[in-house]
């Protein structure tokens, strides 16, 4: 319950909150393990739900439309024809054979929309978000001489930390792939904590309260979309082009010298996975 008055009092009375956080001054582990990674494994989950969800309908569309077409194929052969037993069983023999083939030929076409693939889609989020508030977090303390303030990692650390609640907040959208795109936005909340933050948490200035809150929102947005958009994007692309490369390889279908074409349907197929 802790967390969750937390969560509500830094959403609806952030200036009273920053007040209780300034007076706290957890180490910056504390506010790791007892707030953002709790708070970040919303956004995963929801993300991977939302994952499973979408390739486990496609999967459904798919297989009921191979099935009704084997169905129309089947009833327009047999359906006028009388059968034994042995050939009715015969044909359901068939009709599974074929069901197993089309199950087959979703996933050679598919291959990213498997169970390990939702998690890994998922749990880079969570690196994301983790790792994007450390890297944030060790940006902004560097600078912190630039507007007056003091070096003060755990203060800088609780000032990014709790400024991405209204992004994890937000990132339980994930699990509905026609809002997804809405979290980022809704993130943007975290600016104004930021905002009402900064003077409590990095004490700077008077005259450079302004510079502070621009290079540090800078920092914070800027690390999020190299993390987001180009770095981890970048790795998967990689990595699933390599993995496609095998698998084409394993069934006898391609070699490198697809490479290139390959790279550009992988970086088409991570246009449905965006943070």
């Amino acid at each position: 319950m802790e967390i969750f008055e937390r969560v509500k009092a830094i959403l609806f009375n952030p200036k009273e909150e920053w007040t209780v956080i300034e007076a706290e001054n957890e180490p910056h582990i504390n506010v790791l393990t007892k707030y953002l990674l709790i708070l970040a494994l919303i956004p995963t989950l929801a993300f991977f739900a939302g994952e499973y969800l979408e390739n486990r309908s496609k999967y459904n569309d798919y297989m009921e439309t191979e099935i009704a077409n084997m169905e129309g194929i089947y009833n327009n052969y047999y359906g006028y024809m009388k059968t034994s037993a042995e050939q009715q069983m015969e044909n359901n023999k068939k009709v599974a054979n074929f069901e197993e083939a089309a199950e087959e030929l979703f996933r050679m076409a598919n291959p990213f929309g498997t169970i390990k693939w939702n998690i890994i889609f998922a749990a880079c989020l969570f690196g994301i978000i983790v790792g994007g508030a450390y890297i944030s977090a060790t940006i902004i303390n560097a600078l912190s001489n630039r507007f007056g303030s003091e070096k003060d990692f755990n203060r800088t650390f609780s000032l990014v930390a709790y400024s991405l609640t209204p992004l994890c907040i937000a990132g339980v959208l994930y699990a509905f792939h026609s809002f997804a795109s809405f979290v980022p936005y809704i993130g943007l909340y975290g600016l104004y904590l930021l905002y009402l933050g900064i003077e409590s948490q990095l004490k700077p200035a008077v005259d450079k309260k302004s510079t502070c809150l621009v290079i540090s929102a800078i920092a914070i947005i800027g690390v999020w979309l190299v993390l987001a958009k180009i770095a981890v994007p970048e790795i998967q692309e990689k990595v699933m082009t390599e993995e496609y490369i095998s698998i084409m390889k394993e069934n006898r279908t391609g070699n490198d010298i697809f490479r290139r074409p390959i790279e550009k349907q992988m970086k088409s197929e991570l246009e449905n996975h965006k943070y």
